[in-house]
């Protein structure tokens, strides 16, 4: 599921869960106030680079700031691992989604929890001893 969001939206987000203002921002990242307003309004959108620097001084993937699917992923995998959780097998990894998914559903973030996934019916690959990098995959 993509995030809907703008960029500005994500940023705004962001930056407001990090527990940062704008002149917060400005400092730790070296961009300017008024430039962050204009991407926070969605009036520009930032270089690779300057959106390489929200992310470092955010402490987020530049995925995540792009709403990309696979910034969720990573925020599970990163939680995991803070966590000391290793994934063995592909068993485990779908024994794992279908606790996660169930949670979810028991919290009504899902549309259907009843949907089960069983290890001859994926393709999730095995990931045997993988541990994932504190930065990301």
């Amino acid at each position: 599921m993509k995030d809907e969001r703008t960029f500005g939206q994500r940023l705004r987000a962001t930056r407001i869960k990090a527990g940062y203002s704008q002149s917060d921002l400005e400092e730790i990242s070296g961009i300017p106030k008024a430039r962050l307003s204009r991407y926070e309004n969605g009036h520009v959108a930032p270089s690779i680079q300057t959106l390489e620097r929200l992310a470092r001084a955010l402490q987020v993937s530049e995925a995540s700031l792009l709403g990309d699917d696979r910034a969720l992923m990573e925020e599970f995998f990163n939680v995991l691992t803070a966590r000391g959780v290793r994934i063995e097998s592909s068993e485990q990894a779908i024994a794992l989604g279908n606790a996660v998914a169930e949670m979810a559903g028991a919290l009504g973030m899902v549309d259907n929890p009843a949907v089960e996934v069983d290890s001859h019916e994926t393709s999730v690959p095995a990931m045997a001893g993988t541990e994932w990098p504190a930065g990301g995959r």
